[in-house]
């Protein structure tokens, strides 16, 4: 085992040592702190006094025409209204639990039909980015 690893370890020297050779005084490049396209695409604060959601893409180990694909919009409160109860994080239409996966996506916007009803119904904003 340690004959393969000093054969990697001279082979990488070998490498360094070409790349220094015809790249003389060069740096690593290093990319920026903070792009711009990473600052537009923050959401606004959470207003605890309103209540809102955001934005969140719904996939399936197997996707289909028959799954909940789409963009749904998922609480950042917890929501009690009459029957109707979830929790932070669960999407209107139906609860965290019932996804597959609910990744964020807050450069698009919400596509479920339930989701849009329930939001309109219940007076909640779906927080876009700034």
């Amino acid at each position: 085992m340690t004959g393969d690893s000093t054969s990697f370890q001279s082979m990488f020297d070998a490498m360094k040592s070409a790349y220094e050779r015809d790249h003389p005084g060069e740096q690593d490049p290093v990319p920026p702190s903070s792009t711009p396209y990473s600052k537009a695409r923050e959401l606004p604060p959470v207003d605890p006094g309103v209540p809102s959601a955001h934005v969140r893409t719904a996939y399936h180990l197997r996707q289909g025409p028959r799954m909940a694909n789409g963009e749904h919009a998922v609480l950042d409160q917890p929501l009690s209204s009459g029957r109707l109860s979830r929790v932070q994080g669960d999407a209107l239409c139906k609860p965290q639990a019932k996804f597959w996966g609910l990744y964020e996506s807050p450069d698009r916007t919400v596509s479920c039909p339930r989701c849009k009803a329930m939001a309109e119904r219940h007076g909640i904003t779906i927080r876009t980015p700034l």
